[in-house]
């Protein structure tokens, strides 16, 4: 039995490398946003919560029926709801001839079951107080409202993927699930007051104001998975909306032109990319002064020259560039080398703790900084305190002589 309830963690451990890689930008980008910065105790815990939301809905849902066809021909007991409360009730009796001693429940498979359906969301109560610091009636609406979500994936078959439902919708699934929710909301209390205080004001306030290397690595790939995006958009609503063929040829084409667009006109209009724009980031001079878009240009096609050259390798791969053999054969390495000349010289000084700036930023005067309004300075330490001046009472002496 309890090999049934273990499959689906196996499965949420094999899946969930995945589910954090299409995460992992979205949830950097609302960090800085929200707190800061993309790291830290907050982004443990909200990783550990896609786990378990991902392990709990698998949990409801699989094992899946090897022959669908003969699943739905052969087994009938979830074709029909089960809207009788507190039903396990008299499963539980009745599997266990009325004794109700603990030896005896231990041995029931529908006294597991009641308890596994009780424990499937006490974590999500947890959570739902700590992390989401939701009240009880709040939390006790999003747990049920989970578990409904859980029976009616179960009851439309996997919506509708089955010909089918191939497990029941219980009515005391529900209100066990809401229960065990309620009970870690009230579990979660002393662990509210042992574990660090979720206060992204808090957090905000003590690292908006720095630009890091993690951060500036989460705007490129911010901006690098727009790009990519809107050029698959593009070149897929190109191919349907008209006749025009937008073979491999043609969407390397589109793709460099919305590169040039992506990462050189907009930061030199705006002095941001889309990318830097997400993680509140902008492009000024070392002073803080607005740059002129000859600087942006500069700084844009010496950042991004790596990616161009890798792009311009593929198209000479793919046939879409004609250019000399042996360009095309040194394409590929003269990419790697201008990426560790220029993406490597940011971490290399990270690494080294140089605040001075990478090469680049001097040659072009140009520096990342914190848009005003995501800055907010630390709360200023109490001034010294100083003996009080006798003369400071004596009207005589003028308001600039004194110490303020």
């Amino acid at each position: 039995m309890f090999r049934t309830y273990l499959l689906p963690v196996e499965a949420a451990v094999t899946l969930f490398p995945l589910v954090t890689a299409v995460f992992l930008v979205p949830a950097a980008v609302r960090g800085y946003r929200r707190r800061g910065r993309a790291g830290g105790w907050p982004v443990l815990v909200f990783y550990s919560f896609v786990f378990y939301l991902l392990a709990a809905l698998l949990q409801t849902v699989m094992p899946l029926p090897a022959d669908t066809g003969e699943h739905c021909t052969t087994v009938h007991y979830a074709t029909e709801p089960q809207l009788e409360p507190f039903a396990f009730r008299a499963a539980i009796s009745s599997a266990g001839g009325g004794a109700w001693s603990p030896g005896t429940l231990a041995g029931l498979a529908p006294a597991w079951t009641a308890l596994l359906n009780t424990v499937l969301l006490l974590p999500l109560g947890v959570y739902l107080r700590y992390y989401l610091r939701q009240r009880l009636i709040r939390a006790t609406f999003t747990a049920f409202a989970t578990s409904l979500f859980f029976e009616t994936t179960q009851y439309t078959g996997l919506w509708f993927v089955y010909d089918c439902p191939y497990r029941q919708f219980n009515v005391d699934d529900l209100m066990l699930n809401t229960a065990g929710a309620c009970l870690g909301w009230i579990a979660a209390a002393p662990l509210v007051r042992l574990l660090p205080v979720n206060d992204p004001d808090r957090e905000r306030r003590r690292y908006a104001w720095r630009v890091t290397l993690t951060r500036r690595l989460h705007a490129f790939l911010t901006d690098l998975a727009g790009w990519l995006i809107v050029w698959t958009l593009v070149t897929g609503l190109l191919a349907v909306v008209t006749s025009w063929y937008t073979g491999r040829h043609h969407a390397l084409w589109i793709g460099a032109a919305l590169g040039l667009v992506w990462f050189w006109l907009l930061p030199a209009v705006f002095a941001a990319t889309p990318g830097k724009r997400a993680v509140l980031l902008r492009l000024t001079r070392p002073d803080g002064a607005r740059t002129n878009p000859l600087r942006l240009t500069l700084r844009a096609w010496i950042v991004y020259c790596p990616l161009a050259l890798a792009w311009a390798a593929l198209a000479y791969r793919t046939g879409s560039l004609d250019l000399p053999e042996l360009v095309g054969r040194l394409l590929p390495h003269l990419a790697l080398l201008a990426g560790a000349l220029v993406w490597g010289g940011p971490a290399l000084a990270a690494l080294l703790r140089r605040d001075g700036g990478v090469w680049y930023e001097r040659w072009s005067s140009t520096v990342n900084t914190v848009l005003p309004d995501a800055r907010e300075s630390p709360a200023p330490a109490p001034a010294p305190r100083k003996t009080e001046d006798p003369r400071s009472s004596d009207p005589r002496v003028p308001d600039a002589g004194r110490h303020v």
